[in-house]
């Protein structure tokens, strides 16, 4: 069985802001407990008790940090831990019964990042929840663009809009890119097309249809977007979410 739960009382559900925690625990009470605890400090929080669902779920939600323990039914924490590790480099903070010396060494063999021993001080666990975030935000900072509540997450190649994942052709993705890399400039269609598609290509036209296209897939009607702005005759301008409703609300490009 899988829980799943993205409560906060810190920040508004859906914030880009907010980091996602997963907890591989087949304890029901120790995962409602953690679950509780993170979610109050402002995680949203998933919970699954089988590595299988685990693995699933990881690669669903693209956690920030996974909270594994070991003895887990069908497949075990260690496996759990060695098959993520293959595509993600989220932080893998491992729960266990075991400290001998063979024991902690095979789990950063199999790519854990950090480990507490059962049973546990509660802060000396949001302590090490806390220092694997920090790292791994200041290892990926560079690979994230966020505007509002539009994130790029570069090395993954997805966009996500409002707690929603929007799937983008390649050229695509690399025009909403520039676009939010340069936001609030006036961005020439040239400047553009040189970006996106180099200077072998020289139809403008190539701008104003992929520029259609992500509005569309971003939700925005087909001659505007409150995102993406028109200046007519010279090219386009990424607004960033605030920006383009005060600009709304009270005139503007």
């Amino acid at each position: 069985m899988v829980t799943v739960s993205s409560r906060s009382t810190t920040r508004p559900e859906g914030t880009p802001t907010q980091q996602r925690i997963l907890i591989v625990e087949d304890d029901p009470t120790l995962a409602q407990i953690l679950s509780y605890s993170l979610e109050q400090r402002g995680y949203s929080v998933w919970t699954a008790q089988e590595g299988r669902h685990a693995i699933m779920l990881a690669r669903t939600i693209r956690p920030d940090l996974i909270i594994l323990d070991l003895m887990l039914p069908g497949i075990d924490g260690r496996d759990v831990c060695r098959l993520i590790r293959k595509w993600s480099s989220a932080p893998i903070l491992v729960l266990t019964a075991r400290d001998s010396e063979d024991d902690i060494v095979a789990l950063f063999q199999e790519g854990a990042d950090d480990y507490v021993v059962k049973p546990f001080r509660t802060r000396e666990l949001f302590a090490r929840i806390d220092a694997l975030l920090r790292r791994s935000a200041e290892t990926t900072a560079g690979n994230v663009l966020t505007a509002g509540t539009l994130v790029i997450f570069r090395d993954e190649h997805r966009v996500v809009y409002r707690g929603r994942e929007v799937h983008l052709a390649p050229r695509e993705f690399a025009l909403l890119t520039a676009l939010v890399e340069r936001a609030g400039r006036v961005c020439t269609r040239q400047e553009l097309l040189d970006l996106v598609w180099g200077q072998d290509v020289v139809d403008l036209r190539n701008v104003d249809v992929h520029i259609h296209r992500i509005r569309e897939a971003l939700g925005g009607e087909p001659d505007g977007s409150n995102l993406i702005r028109t200046v007519h005759g010279i090219g386009y301008r990424f607004v960033p979410e605030l920006a383009a409703m005060d600009e709304t609300n009270g005139g503007g490009s």
